[in-house]
C-alpha cells in the first residue's frame, strides 16, 4: 500500500493506525499538495458491498460540513471502485489514547478540549446533522491544542447495516444513550449524552458504566445511577460534576436541550475557574409535584392559637437546631484531624517536597513508575493522588506522585541529506537514536550522506525510539564495457588481501582494492564496512607484474607489488 497512488490522486505515505472498521493511512493529495487521511475498510467489511456503499454514502452526506473543529470529508465517491474515504488529516493524539496513557486530565485541560467539541456539534446540529457515534477515540487533540472531531457520517452506515453494528457491539456501547440501545436514531440529545460520558472519562479516567458485555453495559445504563465525577476526583468542581450528571441523565428530556445550552454552562464554569470565583449552573427542573405550593391544612384555625400542626413544627425546628449544632461541632473537630492536600502537579520533586513539608505531608513516588504527559515537561510531577484539595487524615498524610516522561510522541527531525555523523547528532538532539543503517547508490546524495529515513521527517514517534537510515554509496559505477579486445595474455594469479577498518572510524567506511596488471588498472572491490571490520578478500590478477593497493575512506593503507 505504501507508495501507491489511489484514485489517480492520493500518494500513500505511511500507515498511521487500524481500528475495528478502518485502516488509516497518511497520504499526499498530489492535486492540491496537502496531507490527507485515507480510511480503507478492513478486509472483513470491504467485502460487504452493502456496508461499503452505506459508509461512502454516509460520509458523502456530511461532506458539506465546514467547521474548524470538524475533520472535513474530502472525498467519498460511491461510484469509485475503491472502498476508501479521504478526510482532512488530523495530526495529534485522540482523547481515548491520551487517557489510557496518562489517566484523568486536569479540569482546565478537559474543558479546553470539550468546549471545541460542543462548538463542532452546535454547528453540525444547526445543519441538521447529528454525529450519532461520538466516542473519546473520535476526538483528536494536536500538539498546539487544536481539537478535531472525526467520523461524522459513520453512524448512518452502522444503522443501515445492523448485522455489522451487532458485530461491533462493544465499540461504542459505553458512549451510547439508553434510547440508542433501544433502537432510536442518533439525535441532538444522544450526542450530548455522549459528550457527557466523554467529559466524565476525561475528569475521572474511567467510564460511568462498564461491564464484560455490551448487554450488561446497556442494562446498567438503563437502570443504575453512576457515581458522580466529584466522588472519584475531588478536584472536579461541584458545578462541573453536576453538569456531567445532567448530561448523562437517562431520560432525554432531563438532559440539555441543545448544544448551545450545554456550551453556555461549560463556558461559565471555565470563566469562573479562570478567575477563581465560585459558580453554579441550573439543574434539570424538579417534578411538577415538587413545584406545587404546599397547601395549609389549618387555614380554618383562628388566629393566635397554636394548633397541633404548629407544635409539631416547633419540635421539628428544635431538633434541627440541635442536629446542626452537633454536626458543626463534629465537623470542626474533624477538620483539625485532617489536612488539605496542596496542588503539586506541574512542580519539580523538590518544589513539591517543600510544599508538602509546609502542609505537614509526606510525598512518595508511586511504584508504577513514570507516565507520558503532553501537559508537563519531563521530570515534572504529572499525577498526584489523592488529588489537590482532598482532605486526608493527619496521621496518614502521605501523597504519592508520578513523574512525567515528557510527550508520548515527538516529531521526527529531517535527517535526509546530512552527512552520517551529523545525522547521528541531529537524531540525538531531537530525542531519538539511530537504528538500522543500510546503504544504496545515489546520483543525487553525496557519499556517506543520508538518502532516506524511517520514520519520515515530521511524523510522530515515541521519544528515544530509533530512526532507520539509508546511506549513500555515491554514483553507481558503470559496468565494464566489453570492447572485444583480446583477453590478457598473462597467467591468472590469485592473491589473498587482508583488510582491517580502524576501530575509531566515524561510521561506515568505503573500502577499495585497486589492481594494476596486464589489463591495466581495475577496481576489484568497492564496498562499505563498519569500524573494526576485518576480512580477507581473494583478488585475481594477470601477468607477472602485479600491484595491489588498498584504500579505506580514500586513504591508502596498503600498496604491494607481486
Amino acid at each position: 500500500m505504501i507508495g501507491q497512488i489511489i484514485n489517480y490522486r492520493y500518494e500513500v505515505l505511511e500507515k498511521v493506525g487500524e481500528g475495528d472498521i478502518f485502516a488509516v493511512y497518511k497520504a499526499r493529495d498530489k492535486v492540491l499538495s496537502r496531507l490527507v487521511a485515507l480510511k480503507f475498510l478492513t478486509k472483513d467489511y470491504a467485502d460487504n458491498v452493502g456496508f461499503a456503499t452505506a459508509v461512502r454514502a454516509g460520509y458523502q452526506a456530511v461532506a458539506p460540513l465546514d467547521h474548524p473543529c470538524i475533520a472535513r470529508v474530502l472525498e467519498a465517491d460511491p461510484a469509485s471502485s475503491e472502498s476508501f474515504v479521504a478526510c482532512e488529516y488530523a495530526l495529534g493524539m485522540n482523547v481515548k489514547e491520551r487517557i489510557t496513557r496518562a489517566g484523568a486530565m486536569q479540569v482546565s485541560t478537559a474543558l479546553d478540549i470539550i468546549i471545541p467539541v460542543l462548538e463542532a456539534l452546535e454547528y453540525a446540529h444547526a445543519n441538521r446533522i447529528a454525529h450519532g457515534d461520538l466516542r473519546s477515540a473520535d476526538i483528536v487533540v494536536g500538539s498546539d491544542g487544536e481539537v478535531k472531531v472525526t467520523d461524522f457520517g459513520l453512524a448512518p452506515a452502522l444503522r443501515a447495516c445492523p448485522e455489522v453494528a451487532d458485530r461491533l457491539g462493544m465499540r461504542s456501547v459505553h458512549y451510547e444513550a439508553p434510547e440508542i440501545a433501544e433502537g432510536a436514531a442518533g439525535s441532538v440529545s444522544s450526542d450530548l449524552y455522549s459528550v457527557g460520558v466523554i467529559l466524565y472519562e476525561m475528569l475521572t479516567g474511567s467510564l460511568p458504566f462498564d461491564g464484560p458485555t455490551a448487554i450488561s453495559i446497556a442494562l446498567k445504563q438503563a437502570k443504575d445511577i453512576p457515581i458522580a465525577p466529584r466522588a472519584l476526583n475531588t478536584g472536579v468542581p461541584k458545578s462541573l460534576s453536576d453538569l456531567v450528571m445532567r448530561a448523562i441523565e437517562k431520560a432525554p428530556e432531563q438532559r440539555f436541550s441543545t448544544a448551545s445550552d450545554m456550551l453556555a454552562d461549560l463556558r461559565a464554569i471555565s470563566d469562573a475557574l479562570r478567575v477563581g470565583r465560585p459558580v453554579s449552573v441550573p439543574q434539570p427542573s424538579v417534578s411538577a409535584r415538587a413545584r406545587e405550593p404546599i397547601e395549609r391544612e389549618d387555614e380554618g384555625e383562628p388566629d393566635g392559637l397554636l394548633t397541633r400542626s404548629s407544635y409539631l413544627w416547633l419540635i421539628l425546628g428544635f431538633v434541627l437546631v440541635v442536629a446542626l449544632v452537633g454536626g458543626l461541632t463534629l465537623h470542626l473537630s474533624m477538620r483539625d484531624s485532617k489536612i488539605d492536600v496542596p496542588m503539586m502537579v506541574g512542580m519539580t520533586v523538590d518544589e513539591a517536597r517543600e510544599k508538602a513539608r509546609e502542609a505537614g505531608i509526606t510525598i512518595e513516588q508511586d511504584d508504577s513508575g513514570e507516565v507520558y504527559s503532553n501537559d508537563y515537561a519531563e521530570g515534572m510531577i504529572a499525577v498526584q493522588f489523592p488529588s489537590a484539595h482532598a482532605r486526608i487524615p493527619r496521621d496518614k498524610a502521605v501523597v504519592k506522585y508520578k513523574l512525567s516522561k515528557g510527550p508520548s510522541a515527538k516529531r521526527v527531525p529531517d535527517l535526509t541529506g546530512l552527512p552520517e555523523a551529523q545525522a547521528y547528532q541531529a537524531a540525538e538532539d531531537g530525542g531519538f537514536t539511530v537504528g538500522k543503517v543500510t546503504t544504496e547508490y545515489s546520483d543525487k546524495v553525496p557519499v556517506n550522506s543520508v538518502v532516506k529515513q524511517d520514520p519520515a521527517k515530521g511524523s510522530l514517534a515515541p521519544p528515544r525510539s530509533t530512526i532507520a537510515l539509508v546511506i549513500s554509496l555515491g554514483v553507481k559505477p558503470e559496468p565494464p564495457v566489453d570492447t572485444g579486445a583480446d583477453q590478457p595474455e598473462g597467467t591468472q594469479r590469485n592473491f589473498q588481501v587482508n583488510v582491517t577498518v580502524p576501530d575509531d572510524a566515524d561510521g561506515q567506511q568505503e573500502v577499495r582494492i585497486v589492481v594494476n596488471d596486464d589489463r591495466g588498472e581495475t577496481t576489484a572491490v568497492q564496498e562499505f564496512h563498519d569500524p573494526g571490520d576485518k576480512f580477507n578478500q581473494t583478488v585475481a590478477a594477470y601477468g607477472d607484474n602485479v600491484r595491489i593497493r588498498v584504500y579505506v575512506a580514500g586513504r591508502a593503507v596498503s600498496d604491494e607489488r607481486y
